[in-house]
């Protein structure tokens, strides 16, 4: 169906490997098949292992760096011909063992050597950015054009939210360290100053919870030229910073690891120049953030609608309708895995419903976070394994996780490194529909998934929010007000309920119950999408109490 060259985008970077293996399978039939991968330079970087640096701040370290010929990697990448670095990529293991035998063997930039195979690729695998982000890819293939190019997109539904693709978030602590990197290298510059200083003012006053509270630019005074502006003050202040450190006779590694807050800020604020882009405040814990996020779909149809053809890949794809109305893509046809062969991970599947169980806002109080607790209390001590818990909403969680007591809980800053070095035989996880742990993770071993059993409790609806308006608002362009409802909230919230529960199927040995915590779970307007068997509805604690023992006896 594609016609080379093709990029392969993935969400993340270790979901790299698995396409890497099956490339390297197909150049042993082929022969002459030639690939690369792509993904963060910055991680990448020999310079700056073990470190963590903001991907903007490396960006311009690197720049200058270069120009002043003071990496020794970059410098020797002239010497290294591309079929020595394909000598050095396709024997390793994986992503991780190509970096490391390129920085080794050659003692060369992973980065460059990988964008300069890259170049002469028929197959190029690569993180999201350098797909949805056309300044990316512009970078990476500098004598190309989009249109050039076939796109494969693995996890496809992430396009159904905008915002999942498209933001960018800093908090207003970094923004008050920009405010006095400000007075230190600029003098105060006053314009500067003031509008950052406005813009912690506003945030402080806004930002009231979780919920998102969109930020006027008018009230800012943002516009094309106070972006530029702010940028250009910002790279002054970051090559102030470096001249500092080069000229105190500071190691390189230093010059790269050290970063800037008024990049941040910058990077921040530089998306509000497109259009389809709004800026928004929120309340964590004792935090205050900005975020720029893309409201419309519009953002998306702009990129994708570049390239020469299209491969969406997703095991809980949006539908046709969505794809052609909303994200405006033409001559749509969908490939159905199953009808080709492949394994159905339904059939691994048991479903139980709880009638007695609902999220819903007007019933929500002490009582009703006390009896999902009950729930997951039974779960916890009759299955054994890793137990998945999906919840709505950080605050929903919140409020059952207080009356269940034991476990590990998702934040915002969750990663998962950290889920991974805390699960056991017998694990109970706590997570938020639609984040990292519930469409990010496989907890397996020996290619066996650990979670035998996904409690979703409660229907994954959005909350109600100014981001949330404003998405619906550019919907309500393309299609009626009621399937702008539909999309956003039985497509989407099927779609999270789905990915959350595919966490637990991982290969044709697994087995696991699936709990549905909310009697809405019954409702055509779900069920068109969810396509899920529900075995069983339960009334009452103690019917679920019979039943989940028999399931663990008899199917798990």
């Amino acid at each position: 169906m594609l016609r080379p060259p093709v990029l392969h985008s993935v969400r993340t970077r270790n979901e790299i490997t698995p396409v890497l293996r099956d490339l390297k399978l197909l150049r042993r039939k082929l022969g002459s098949l030639r690939y690369s991968f792509i993904h963060s330079a910055h991680t990448m970087c020999p310079l700056t292992k073990g470190k963590h640096v903001e991907p903007e701040d490396f960006w311009i370290s690197c720049s200058i760096l270069r120009d002043l010929k003071l990496c020794e990697f970059f410098r020797g990448l002239g010497r290294v011909g591309i079929e020595v670095i394909e000598a050095v990529v396709y024997p390793s293991e994986n992503h991780v063992d190509a970096v490391r035998r390129i920085v080794d063997t050659l003692k060369v930039c992973p980065y460059f050597s990988l964008a300069k195979l890259a170049n002469y690729s028929d197959y190029v695998v690569v993180t999201y950015p350098y797909v949805f982000n056309l300044e990316f890819f512009e970078d990476l293939f500098q004598d190309r054009n989009t249109n050039e190019y076939s796109v494969v997109v693995d996890e496809a539904h992430m396009i159904t939210n905008p915002a999942t693709i498209y933001s960018y978030e800093v908090s207003t602590s970094r923004v008050k360290t920009a405010i006095n990197e400000v007075n230190h290298y600029l003098g105060g510059d006053e314009v500067l100053r003031n509008f950052l200083s406005n813009l912690v003012s506003i945030a402080e006053s806004k930002a009231k919870d979780d919920k998102l509270r969109i930020l006027d630019k008018d009230v800012l005074n943002i516009d094309e030229d106070l972006i530029n502006y702010v940028m250009s003050r910002a790279l002054d202040i970051k090559k102030m910073i470096i001249d500092e450190l080069i000229m105190s006779g500071k190691p390189v590694s230093s010059v790269m690891s050290r970063g800037a807050s008024i990049v941040k800020v910058a990077t921040l604020i530089s998306n509000l120049a497109y259009e389809g882009f709004a800026l928004f405040t929120y309340r964590d814990s004792n935090n205050i953030f900005l975020t720029t996020m893309a409201t419309s779909h519009d953002v998306i149809n702009r990129v994708l609608s570049s390239y020469k053809s299209l491969i969406l890949m997703s095991g809980t794809p949006p539908s046709k309708e969505f794809l052609e109305k909303v994200i405006g893509m033409k001559g749509v046809e969908f490939v159905d895995a199953l009808e080709l062969g492949a394994w159905s991970p339904y059939e691994n599947l048991v479903i139980l419903l709880t009638s007695q169980l609902t999220s819903k806002y007007e019933v929500r109080g002490e009582a009703i976070y006390e009896l999902y607790a009950k729930y997951i209390r039974v779960v916890d001590e009759l299955v054994s394994g890793v137990k998945l818990v999906v919840y709505p909403s950080y605050e929903f969680m919140s409020n059952v996780f207080k009356y269940v007591g034991k476990g590990f809980t998702e934040s915002r800053m969750t990663t998962i490194d950290e889920l991974i070095s805390y699960v056991s035989d017998n694990t109970l996880i706590h997570a938020v529909a639609g984040g990292k742990l519930c469409e990010g993770i496989e907890i397996v071993r020996d290619g066996k998934s650990l979670i035998n059993c996904v409690f979703v409790a409660g229907v994954p609806y959005p909350q109600s929010d100014d981001y949330l308006v404003e998405v619906m608002k550019n919907l309500k362009m393309k299609v009626s007000a009621d399937e702008a409802w539909d999309y956003i909230y039985n497509m989407e919230s099927s779609i999270k309920t789905l990915q959350a529960i595919g966490r637990s199927i991982r290969s044709e040995d697994d087995r696991a119950l699936v709990v549905l915590g909310d009697r809405r779970f019954l409702s055509r307007s779900l069920r068109k999408y969810l396509g899920l068997k529900i075995n069983k509805v339960v009334r009452d604690l103690k019917e679920f109490e019979g039943v989940v023992k028999l399931l663990v006896e008899e199917f798990l």
